[in-house]
């Protein structure tokens, strides 16, 4: 049983309310250049990644391994910390090119991502979930640090970063991507418990009928 999170009305519902939250931000006071570029690729990252992903999904029924699993988790959490380091932050904004940079490599990595984990099937949906899970406290170490750190955490940038547009950067870090991911890890758990109740009803009825045809042949 192909996975497929995004049909559930909870995960869309969810998806169009976080665009509609990223895009009220992108227009207030508050919302620094720190936050936009935290806006921009938290859309990409966690909107439009897995409804590309969904899509894309159609072309191509082929369930994805552990080992490419694992490697899109790696990729995805590397490139988050890299680009969220003092160096990759200060690369992001000498300019257009290394903003654009640095949204594209987060967007395909967490295409990857995405269609790895919608492509785990039948009994192995437990994997993806595991995976949902890590790749959330991720996001959340991240955005705890930008809203408690007690100083602003990148100094050396091209554009100067307040404390304040730090904070709120983190803030709708740790409240929009953990969100995503755990909702979709629910979805998936449920999926998962509805596969092992099917294939437990089959591996009953099955057996039922074999003890029938027993007793029909005596």
């Amino acid at each position: 049983m192909q996975a497929y999170p995004l049909k559930s009305f909870a995960f869309t519902e969810l998806a169009a309310l976080a665009v509609l939250v990223l895009l009220g931000f992108c227009y207030v006071e508050n919302a620094g250049v720190f936050s936009r570029h935290m806006i921009i690729h938290i859309a990409l990252m966690t909107v439009a990644a897995p409804v590309l992903a969904s899509l894309l999904l159609k072309l191509s029924a082929k369930s994805a391994s552990v080992s490419t699993l694992f490697a899109a988790v790696i990729l995805q959490a590397a490139l988050l910390f890299a680009w969220h380091s003092p160096l990759g932050v200060g690369l992001a904004m000498k300019g257009h090119a290394g903003t654009l940079l640095m949204q594209a490599t987060l967007f395909f990595s967490a295409l990857w991502f995405w269609l790895t984990v919608f492509n785990q099937t039948g009994e192995h949906l437990w994997r993806a979930v595991i995976a949902l899970l890590l790749t959330g406290k991720l996001f959340c170490l991240i955005a705890v640090l930008l809203i408690f750190a007690p100083r602003v955490l990148y100094g050396m940038t091209a554009m100067p970063i307040e404390l304040a547009d730090q904070q709120l950067a983190g803030l709708l870090m740790v409240t929009v991507c953990p969100i995503t991911y755990v909702l979709a890890a629910v979805v998936l758990i449920s999926r998962w418990f509805q596969t092992l109740s099917d294939t437990q009803s089959n591996v009953t009825s099955t057996a039922v009928a074999a003890e029938n045809s027993s007793w029909q042949s005596r």
